[in-house]
Order: structure tokens, then C-alpha cells, then sequence
């Protein structure tokens, strides 16, 4: 799972610089909550990247109304292919979303702690989206989600779910439309592609509502993930 994340301006306009060799500024969020406007990476008609801003929670380019009814704001990588909401964007529609680290929780001692991963040497993440287009009349919503796969190794004591995410080789993968069922399932694979930092946070983050930089106070030690 992954239902929070943040943005930290130089170390993620460093990334997309070196993901789509422009620089393209990108302003520090430190308590991004699902359903706000987030940047998104995709490839144009014409093979170019473009940065565009997105709802994250996706919405169906068939669904008859904007709704949060359903959890839309995580794709499970298991069921890609046969999820009516996320069949059409992952054979059409796959895209990257830039983080500088995200948020899970457990529950300990009666608190739920925030735990805050982050690349211990990367610029930030590369996620794997899917995004969409919905209309009804004039009204246009472009949307996208994350996709996740089952957390492997020490990341199980944190949360069951990871977002995936990918390195320079399975970015370019996992945007080209003529990528191979076998390309995409290799790019899908639960792992851990780089050393993770993992760090216990202060509670402040836990309310969405909070948006400075008491979201990333440190509540204990790190320890890093391979």
C-alpha cells in the first residue's frame, strides 16, 4: 500500500532530470494525501515526456461519476490485467510518479507510527502508475494511481504492500507501449531494488491536514533495507 508520500524539491527535480534530461521544477509537499493533485511523468503521443498534474485516485475513464466509493489510489500489480478499472490505462496508459519517500504505519503499543522509506542513494522513487482521462461534457479529470506488489523481505514487518518501484532500465520499460507481457511482469516483480531507509516519524504526519516539515521529524533510528 502506499496512501501517503512527499515531494522534496532538489533531490526530486534531480530525478526527473535525470529521467526525462530536462529540468522541470517540482515544489516540496511533505504530506501528500490521495485524492490531491500530484505531477505526473508519461510519454506523449509523439514519444516526449511530459509533466502534467493528476488527481490521485483514479478515475475511470468509464466510471459515471467522480467518486472515492472505491480505493483507486493503489492498483494491486497481481490483477492488472483483469481489473476493469485498470486493464485499458495498463496496456495504454502507464506513467511514472515521482516521490521522495512515502509513509506506512503500525500500530504499536496503541499508536500508530509513522514509518517514513526513502532511497538510501536515489535522487527519490520512480513509481509505477497507471493514469486515465474521464469526461462529462466540459468537465475533464485526469487521474492516476499507484500500482503496489507484495512487500518482500524485511519490508513485510512494515506493511504487506510496496509501491513499485523502478530503476533508469524499467522506467523506459514500463512506458513503452511496446513493451512484452514478460518486460512488464519482470518490471512488476516484488523487490527491492535499491537499499531503503527506513525511519520511525513523528505522529504529525498522520493527520493529512498537516503539510509542513514537522512531517518528516525523525522519532527514532533508521535502519536500512536491501
Amino acid at each position: 500500500m502506499c496512501g501517503r508520500f512527499n515531494l522534496i524539491d532538489d533531490p526530486i527535480t534531480q530525478l526527473i532530470m535525470e529521467i526525462v534530461g530536462q529540468k522541470l521544477d517540482v515544489p516540496t509537499r511533505y504530506n501528500i494525501a490521495p485524492t490531491e493533485q500530484i505531477p505526473v511523468l508519461l510519454k506523449t503521443e509523439d514519444q516526449q515526456w511530459a509533466l502534467r498534474d493528476m488527481r490521485w485516485w483514479l478515475v475511470p475513464y468509464w466510471a459515471s461519476e467522480i467518486s472515492t466509493k472505491y480505493a483507486m489510489f493503489n492498483a494491486r500489480s497481481e490483477t492488472l490485467g483483469s481489473s476493469r478499472a485498470f486493464q485499458q490505462p495498463f496496456k495504454k496508459r502507464r506513467c511514472i510518479i515521482p516521490a521522495s519517500g512515502y509513509y506506512e504505519w503500525k500500530k504499536e503499543g496503541g499508536i500508530k507510527v509513522p514509518y517514513y522509506i526513502t532511497p538510501q542513494h536515489e535522487h527519490g522513487f520512480a513509481f509505477a502508475g497507471l493514469w486515465d482521462r474521464w469526461q462529462q461534457g466540459e468537465t475533464v479529470v485526469e487521474s492516476c494511481t499507484i500500482v503496489t506488489a507484495a512487500a518482500p523481505g524485511q519490508m513485510k514487518a512494515i506493511h504487506h504492500r510496496i509501491p513499485v518501484h523502478l530503476d533508469r532500465e524499467q522506467i523506459a520499460q514500463w512506458v513503452n507501449t511496446a513493451s512484452t507481457d514478460s518486460d512488464l511482469k519482470q518490471v512488476l516483480s516484488p523487490e527491492i531494488r535499491f537499499p531503503l531507509v527506513v525511519t520511525p516519524m513523528s505522529t504529525v504526519v498522520n493527520n493529512a491536514r498537516n503539510k509542513d516539515d514537522r512531517c518528516v521529524e525523525p522519532l527514532g533510528d533508521a535502519i536500512v533495507v536491501h
